[in-house]
């Protein structure tokens, strides 16, 4: 099982703010989620995190991961 949070635009856009999901059997990779998650769009301004670290590279996932999707911040 993983946990899936989605903040700010993202969260917005699909209307919820975190889901749980069981990986397949054979596993999931995080740009696999990425498609499955948002109907293959690939938004570039989309970023990722796996366990609060934010990653741009393709990975494996494992039970008990946490990956987050939110759009880019501005601020200051």
């Amino acid at each position: 099982m993983i946990d899936i949070l989605f903040f700010g635009r993202v969260a917005d856009r699909l209307g919820k703010r975190r889901i749980a999901m069981a990986l397949p059997e054979g596993g999931l990779r995080l740009f696999a989620l990425r498609l499955r998650l948002f109907d293959g769009e690939d938004d570039e301004r989309l970023r990722m995190s796996v366990n609060q670290v934010v990653v741009t590279d393709d990975r494996p996932l494992r039970d008990g991961d946490e990956v987050a999707f939110f759009s880019v911040f501005s601020g200051g």
